[in-house]
């Protein structure tokens, strides 16, 4: 099983390889500049392992939500790659990456991820890991304003993303503990998308798509 993934919704470009059971990663912080650097650094990583793009299987990517730009990126690259290559394209939540690298990280288990959107909204999902070690969304991902965010009633949840700080006088709710400095990587889309495909859930690059969660992304007054 080979599969490339890529995601590049925050201030990162990072790009992850899975060969049969390992998983290689290169993650840069590159603000503005994915667009720039994402095929090079795909490149470098298929050198690495000595793999071609023919090679893979499929390709996974962080779909958002995020950078409206940066999700772009990661879809239009995405799509480009898997319409050459005749490949199946799995789509991964941005704020779910967030979540699993969280966990395989720190060991944290029950998540909530808050992520900034701009105009005083908040990106947001609730995350729990399963039993196999994977991330698990409940209810759905939402933008709102941060007052707005579902809180849980236990105490015995954590706290990931930059929303955490940014709002950190409007969402009011104490996690365990915080990091507020993580950014979604290609390694959490990798590990996510790997049992998707075993269950071919995939879909063509025609529907590979971004997800933005707003509706209208114009500048509000």
């Amino acid at each position: 099983m080979k599969i490339l993934a890529i995601e590049t919704s925050s201030t990162a470009c990072s790009v992850a390889l899975l060969v049969d059971d390992k998983i290689s990663c290169i993650h840069r912080i590159l603000p503005l500049k994915q667009a720039q650097f994402i095929l090079p650094m795909i490149h470098e990583l298929l050198e690495m392992n000595n793999i071609s793009l023919k090679q893979l299987n499929a390709i996974a990517f962080g779909c958002g939500p995020g950078s409206f730009t940066g999700v772009r990126i990661a879809t239009s690259v995405t799509q480009g790659l898997a319409y050459a290559l005749k490949l199946p394209v799995i789509p991964i939540s941005s704020l779910a990456a967030l979540a699993q690298s969280a966990y395989r990280d720190l060991g944290w288990k029950k998540l909530l991820v808050g992520v900034d959107a701009r105009i005083q909204e908040v990106y947001w999902g609730a995350y729990e890991v399963s039993d196999k070690g994977l991330v698990t969304l409940l209810h759905q991902e939402k933008v709102c304003a941060p007052q707005d965010v579902t809180l849980p009633e236990d105490k015995e949840w954590y706290g990931v993303g930059n929303a955490w700080e940014i709002y950190a006088d409007q969402i009011v709710y104490s996690p365990l503990k915080l990091d507020t400095r993580r950014l979604p990587t290609a390694e959490g889309v990798l590990e996510l998308a790997k049992i998707k495909y075993l269950n071919k859930e995939w879909v063509e690059a025609k529907e590979a798509l971004p997800v933005y969660l707003r509706d209208c992304v114009a500048k509000k007054n």
